[in-house]
């Protein structure tokens, strides 16, 4: 337990942020968020990004860009949890993490996981990554981006 949540991930050297001289990482909230959510903004293309790092900005850009008025980001924006307001929607990288680290940090479902990353295919404006935690497939397509599936926010710190 640290800050809120749990530590779901200390970053490497080859991460966006490292420093060798502070660690830093993710920190995943201690549940899912009540009930299953849309992603929101089926017809717009807000937040490409997947890396380490990418899912605050990619939240932001969500936020702000789509007038639906709740998605997974601005449930996971509207997040206070211990004594912390800074949380948001994991890149398609970063919520790979949480699966990877499913067992630590606990009280995941079976089921499929948005991430705030667009797929950048022609289908873009539709087609979020999501995640199936009993598997860890990572997938895009076949799902619009107005499914509701099962989101965990997360925090850097």
């Amino acid at each position: 337990n640290y800050k809120g949540g749990k530590i779901a991930y200390l970053l490497t050297p080859s991460d966006p942020g490292y420093d060798a001289n502070v660690q830093h990482g993710i920190i995943a909230a201690v549940a899912d968020l009540p009930g299953e959510v849309a992603w929101g903004c089926n017809d717009k293309f807000l937040a490409g990004r997947s890396s380490i790092g990418a899912g605050s900005q990619n939240t932001t850009d969500i936020a702000s860009g789509c007038a639906s008025a709740e998605t997974a980001a601005t449930v996971c924006s509207n997040l206070n949890q211990g004594g912390y307001n800074d949380w948001y929607l994991p890149s398609k990288n970063e919520l790979n993490k949480l699966y990877l680290n499913k067992t630590v940090i606990g009280g995941f479902s079976s089921g499929y996981y948005f991430s705030s990353s667009e797929e950048t295919n022609q289908w873009k404006e539709y087609d979020a990554w999501r995640q199936r935690f009993a598997d860890g497939a990572q997938e895009s397509g076949g799902y619009g981006k107005d499914q509701q599936l099962y989101v965990r926010a997360i925090r850097s710190f």
